[in-house]
């Protein structure tokens, strides 16, 4: 299955922003809590700090660490980087220190760009050589003024720019879950991001109005959200889904989006949001399995919005095979269709001696194509581990092995049946089991672990962690979430612990996961932590009565009590009622009583 591309000039982001400023220098391209930036204004500023950059030695070949917070500098700082030739490494603010640590470590990165408290983060949390240009404070911002965008080659009018990138100049490394322990870097260059991008543009037009930016950079969701806009004309709302769900008003000025993509797990967060939140004209859906059911209420509620199903590792530059669910279409209330290859993109279904299956076999799924990655950043084994050559095109093209399990259906659509290994999906981020486990094995109070992941019973993923302490005792599941909590995000942090006399085993010594038992059916973990302030004992009652438990502890996680982002919003609207004022976000991140509370 393979769709080819037709023959054009590679043109770079840089190029193409340009080409829009150009076209369009005072429309909105950027809107956040009431303020905007027009096309020309954001230009300039993304000029001035790719000159500052360019001092500090960022040209192509070089990367820069991005690490903002939610506000129009997170768009300043990639097209900055992206203008000077370097690649941009996205990092969430909300990661623990010691894991933005170890994504600097490896990327080596000898900049930092960063904003709001993220800044913090850096400076106080994370040991690094690298140069920290912290936007917004009165040092950068004077580096910042020393250059004037006119006449800067950095500049969209400029008479003399810069060179842009070429195609095989990286544009972006997004690191992604590990099963060594450690995070890993995909490499993308701009000839890979730049075929993904005309796609989006081609076959998503409703981004060349208004989209939405809710995720982290970190995220290559992102990706759809910010570039496609800023080349056709469009602008991008900067906003908190979780904060509007959490009854935040909608900023001054804000608009319904024609554009938004989400993942499968945000559709029941759309369903608190205000009705402006959904997008007019498309939605698009990506990051992990999507089933008709969740989506058949949003599609009633919105009939006439066009839906796609889009699907993509990271390796294969963000999405590379569709399924479109136009109005009216009626689904099936199993899994959605990822699809077909989009162009530029072959997909292969292959048996274990990497030959074809015939239709309607299952088969692990191989990607060729324009959208295949450089491969992982320093990592030249595990490189070649999964990105082979490819035998059905032309020399030296290449594939990535997915490691998905697919079969053809009779109308030529493919479908996802699951993984050959032991990787899931969470909340669209990629886990791997071996490094939560490995994150665990480091905790003085563990002997031995292993993480499996199953879905509760709103089709939600979730972790749980078998343990075998290292005194054989109950597990101290309080401890090691705050343990897990200092070195992984937070969706890799297991919402249940079960103890274990032992790991089961099969008969050539590897661990047997099918033998793991079901959550709650293995020994006790340790006692409950009773609350003991009236704000503890308050909060605890309310999401016991939320979520129908007999009793919570305060070190008793929310996600494990079968706590969903629609609870969350219960408690939250419940404690609120009581006198008690606490975030939605607190509670779907921190998900313990005593965290929430000590958060503030």
């Amino acid at each position: 299955m393979s769709s080819r591309l037709p023959a054009k000039a590679p043109r770079t982001v840089p190029e193409l922003f340009a080409a829009q400023v150009r076209a369009t220098p005072d429309a909105v391209a950027v809107a956040h809590d009431g303020h905007t930036s027009t096309y020309r204004e954001l230009d300039d500023r993304a000029a001035r700090l790719a000159a500052v950059l360019a001092d500090e030695g960022a040209r192509p070949g070089t990367l820069v660490a991005v690490l903002p917070d939610r506000s129009a500098d997170l768009v300043v700082a990639l097209l900055a980087v992206l203008k000077t030739g370097a690649g941009y490494v996205p990092i969430a603010a909300d990661d623990p220190a010691k894991r933005i640590a170890q994504v600097l470590a490896d990327s080596a990165t000898p900049i930092v760009v960063a904003s709001g408290e993220a800044v913090r983060t850096v400076l106080a949390g994370t040991a690094t050589d690298a140069r920290v240009l912290h936007l917004g404070s009165p040092q950068t911002e004077r580096l910042l003024d020393d250059h004037d965008p006119a006449g800067s080659p950095y500049c969209a009018h400029s008479p003399a720019p810069v060179p842009p990138p070429a195609g095989d100049d990286t544009a972006y490394v997004i690191y992604t879950s590990g099963s060594t322990g450690t995070p890993k870097g995909v490499v993308i260059d701009h000839a890979a991001l730049n075929v993904y991008l005309d796609h989006v543009r081609t076959h998503y037009p409703a981004t060349a109005g208004r989209t939405l930016l809710h995720s982290s950079v970190s995220f290559d969701l992102a990706v759809t959200s910010i570039f496609p806009p800023l080349l056709s004309g469009g602008s991008v709302e900067i906003v908190d889904l979780l904060a509007l769900a959490d009854g935040r008003a909608l900023p001054p000025g804000f608009r319904k989006p024609t554009f938004l993509k989400v993942t499968p797990s945000h559709l029941a967060l759309l369903r608190r949001l205000p009705a402006q939140c959904s997008p007019s004209e498309q939605l698009v859906i990506g990051g992990e399995a999507l089933l008709g059911t969740a989506l058949q209420e949003w599609r009633t509620a919105h009939p006439g919005v066009g839906v796609v199903n889009e699907y993509g590792p990271t390796e294969a530059t963000v999405g590379c095979c569709v399924y479109t669910v136009g109005p009216g279409h009626r689904l099936e209330p199993g899994a959605v269709p990822i699809g077909r290859a989009v162009e530029g993109t072959r997909l292969y279904v292959l048996d274990g001696a990497r030959r074809p299956v015939p239709d309607g076999a299952r088969g692990e799924l191989f990607i060729g194509g324009a959208q295949v990655a450089r491969g992982y950043l320093n990592r030249p084994e595990l490189t070649a581990e999964r990105f082979l050559d490819d035998p059905f095109d032309g020399p030296g093209t290449r594939m990535y092995r997915t490691g998905d399990l697919v079969r053809t259906r009779p109308d030529g659509e493919l479908e996802y049946l699951g993984r050959t290994d032991d990787q899931v999906k969470v909340n669209g981020h990629r886990v791997e089991p071996g490094e939560i486990e490995a994150a665990l094995a480091a905790s003085p109070l563990v002997d031995r672990a292993a993480v499996a992941a199953g879905t509760d019973t709103a089709g939600t993923t979730v972790l749980t962690a078998y343990v075998v302490t290292a005194d054989r005792t109950a597990v101290d599941a309080a401890e090691l979430r705050r343990s897990l909590a200092r070195t992984l995000p937070p969706y890799m942090v297991p919402a249940v612990f079960v103890a274990m006399d032992d790991l089961p085993l099969t008969a050539n010594g590897k661990l047997d996961r099918e033998a793991l038992p079901a959550p709650g059916t293995g020994r006790p973990a340790a006692t409950r932590t009773a609350p003991v302030t009236p704000e503890q004992e308050l909060l605890c009652r309310v999401i016991a009565e939320t979520v129908g438990a007999q009793e919570v502890g305060i070190d008793d996680d929310f996600l494990a009590l079968g706590g969903t982002s629609i609870a969350a919003a219960r408690v939250v609207t419940r404690a609120r009622k009581a006198g008690l004022q606490i975030p939605l976000t607190a509670v779907l991140r921190l998900r313990t009583v005593r965290d929430i509370l000590a958060a503030g």
